[in-house]
């Protein structure tokens, strides 16, 4: 029992021995057994330098990674605070040509003779700065406001509250352009014939008739012209009368609005009907000599609220060298 011991004490022994072959006969061999504590040392060495060495390369990794979301990062950013910077920079010029429209709407308020809203003070076209109607600059002050908005951003940015003054008073305006170009849409302005193509051979007012020869009123104008001349409607409207009225032969009578009113007489032909919408420049029907004449003309008359005026301050396209009165 004591001689197998020895021998495995001398097997494990040669087992952590380590020879060295020298490189020519001459030389001596070489043999040294170390420790136990060499071969534990040595397996913690082996083992650990590839362990040691994935941390390694997993630590380069992460932090060429962590480097490559910084630098995503810093792109991000200065993406943002350009994308800011050019938002702050549309904020301020809107908020000049937000302020350059209060101005502009306050200059139309005024040429439109509108009266101020007193409970939105300080609000559009309260005073303040004037404007000419050749341009709608606004003040320094204002601009310069807008160019230090660091300074005082209150004086660049409009409150919610001016803004909503200015789509009320832009509201406002646009009714009253709307209700004003419907006037004067329905204001008689133009001749109601081509004013080339006929003269004037009696005017209104005091006359000597060609039928009684005594003075007498005339209530319009009339304007002499070959048979069969067009006759245009002065403005639009919707005609209120279509037939034979007398005196004045086959009549048709336009009511344009609540104000306006007008009439043309001793017509050959009608070329509307009564309820019938018209347009300025459309034709209504034909010159003739119907009625009581002297010969081819058209007896066009112009009420205002009920009361004759003179046609010719409504007849916008006749010239002065139209005019040839009749001799009386």
């Amino acid at each position: 029992m004591k001689a197998f011991k020895e021998k495995r004490a001398i097997q494990r022994n040669l087992a952590r021995t380590i020879v060295i072959l020298p490189s020519s006969p001459e030389k001596k061999v070489l043999t040294f057994s170390p420790p136990p504590l060499f071969w534990i040392l040595s397996c913690v060495v082996v083992l650990a330098v590839p362990i040691l060495a994935g941390f390694g390369f997993w630590g380069l990794y992460r932090s060429s990674s962590v480097n490559a979301r910084a630098q995503h990062l810093e792109i991000e950013n200065q993406t943002f605070r350009s994308a800011l910077a050019e938002q702050k920079e549309r904020v301020h010029h809107l908020s000049h040509e937000l302020l350059t429209i209060r101005e502009k709407a306050g200059f139309i308020k005024d040429f439109l003779g509108m009266e101020s809203d007193s409970s939105h003070k300080g609000g559009i076209g309260q005073g303040g700065v004037e404007l000419s109607p050749k341009g709608f600059e606004p003040p320094s002050n204002l601009a310069a406001s807008g160019r230090d908005a660091g300074s005082d951003r209150s004086r660049s940015i409009l409150r919610a509250m001016d803004i909503q003054q200015i789509d009320t008073d832009l509201e406002r305006i646009i009714g009253i352009l709307q209700d004003r170009k419907e006037r004067l849409d329905s204001m008689p302005s133009i001749t109601p014939v081509d004013p080339g193509r006929v003269w004037l051979s009696s005017a209104f007012g005091m006359r000597t008739s060609p039928f009684t020869g005594k003075r007498q009123f005339h209530p319009g104008v009339d304007l002499a012209g070959a048979k069969g001349t067009p006759i245009l409607a002065p403005a639009k409207g919707r005609v209120a009368f279509v037939g034979n009225n007398g005196s004045l032969g086959l009549s048709i009578e336009i009511r344009h609005d609540s104000t306006y009113k007008t009439t043309y007489a001793h017509l050959s032909k009608g070329a509307v009907k009564k309820g019938q919408r018209v347009e300025r420049g459309e034709v209504i029907g034909y010159m003739g000599d119907t009625g009581r004449t002297t010969g081819y003309h058209l007896h066009y008359e112009v009420e205002k609220d009920g009361k004759r005026v003179n046609p010719v301050d409504y007849m916008m396209d006749w010239g002065q060298e139209d005019i040839l009165l009749a001799v009386e």
